[in-house]
């Protein structure tokens, strides 16, 4: 609480001071509900330490819920505010966010994502941010559906090139020419002790030498490049502490009127020698003409250590009918059987309509099936989403 009101106080002072600061400050609640689901109940087997088989059913069930089971995002408040000169060279930002979580013995009420940030840019070519936030300028272009989290699970705009997520770290950024930005950032800093807890053995273990001493290894480097008339190139090396080590690389074409190519590529690169890297590959594509919008996505995941292929892909046209948007979602993916095991192949599809009121308030329904498998039972889902900005 006292940290909330030394921000808010400086926020204050920004604006009522001398220094002719620029204020803004924004939220946003979205909601993800699921009035009716049903899950089809699947057959089981199973062998006791005498090796006698039990079969049956397990029941179909049928209830309501908050958002998906993996995600957590049944509904999320944002506060956003942020403070800068006349000029921009200085400022901060605060974003407060809120998501009830699903109870249960250990689990807490709410979870937060708060970010703080501030920059100050000396140059105009050159930039400083300090504290928790992210930075999205290089950050694949093309992300998920939302209604694959009750269709097929996909993966989001970082698997074509991830974007900065500074957690505790700084990144200086600096733009040398038109088009080309150069950024670098520390990322998961430790905090060190002070010279009272150094003295006492309880705090300042060994523990901590380790950690602040392989700090350095959680490094970004990263370029990207806008080719005038023709899209973005970029590139970027992500540091770990354990040592295994990504590197990516990604272009966006947007040479054609309408069309927007994002393909990239993440080597992943184990610390042991001895490890073969993993490739990941994906494409992501949005087509606009009109009231026809495409989107697709495919996700391919190449593992050195003989570990199976496997294949993700996705493809939301839609259609724009008196303001109201006809959203149709597909989904697929694939498993490479091994050892002369069949292939796991999942299927999802879905149907939604969305439609914008007051240009800040979104509602999207529909419905949206898990074909079964051997693996997992057929769902069927009533999904709502809501989201209202300001």
């Amino acid at each position: 609480m006292k940290m909330l009101k030394v921000i808010f106080a400086g926020f204050m002072f920004a604006a009522a001071a001398g220094l002719h600061a620029q204020v803004t400050i924004g939220g946003s609640v979205d909601m993800s509900i699921v009035p009716f689901q049903f899950v089809q109940g699947m057959d089981y087997e199973v062998v006791d330490e005498d090796g006698n088989v039990t079969t049956g059913t397990h029941p179909n069930t049928m209830g309501a819920g908050m958002g998906g089971v993996l995600h957590n995002n049944g509904t999320r408040i944002r506060l956003d505010a942020r403070a800068a000169n006349a000029d921009h060279r200085i400022g901060m930002r605060l974003r407060l966010e809120a998501v009830p979580l699903q109870a249960g013995a250990g689990n807490p009420a709410f979870r937060g994502e708060n970010f703080l940030q501030a920059w100050w840019s000396p140059l105009e070519q050159l930039r400083l941010d300090v504290g928790r936030f992210d930075d999205d300028r290089l950050r694949g272009r093309i992300g998920d559906d939302e209604m694959s989290m009750f269709t097929l699970a996909m993966g989001d705009q970082d698997d074509i090139f991830r974007r900065f997520r500074m957690r505790n770290g700084f990144m200086l950024s600096a733009t040398p020419v038109d088009g080309l930005l150069l950024v670098g950032a520390l990322r998961n800093l430790v905090n060190f002790p002070g010279a009272a807890d150094r003295a006492r053995d309880d705090v300042f273990t060994v523990a901590n030498l380790d950690d602040s001493g392989d700090a350095w290894r959680n490094v970004t480097f990263a370029a990207g490049y806008t080719i005038p008339d023709i899209g973005l190139i970029r590139a970027q090396f992500i540091g770990n502490a354990s040592g295994d080590n990504d590197l990516g690389i990604a272009f966006a074409l947007t040479a054609v009127d309408g069309l927007l190519l994002d393909l990239g590529c993440t080597i992943h690169l184990y610390d042991d020698s001895d490890a073969s890297p993993d490739f990941g590959f994906s494409l992501g594509a949005r087509f606009r003409a009109d009231a026809l919008e495409v989107i697709g996505r495919v996700d391919t995941q190449i593992s050195g250590n003989d570990g199976p292929l496997g294949l993700n892909a996705h493809l939301w046209p839609s259609f724009l009918v008196d303001e109201t948007r006809v959203i149709l979602n597909f989904g697929i993916n694939f498993v490479e059987g091994l050892d002369g095991a069949d292939a796991d192949v999942t299927l999802g599809a879905g149907l939604s309509l969305q439609r914008t009121f007051f240009g800040s308030t979104r509602v999207r329904g529909g419905i949206a099936f898990a074909f079964p498998t051997d693996t997992r039972p057929m769902v069927f889902t009533i999904p709502l989403f809501l989201e209202y900005s300001f």
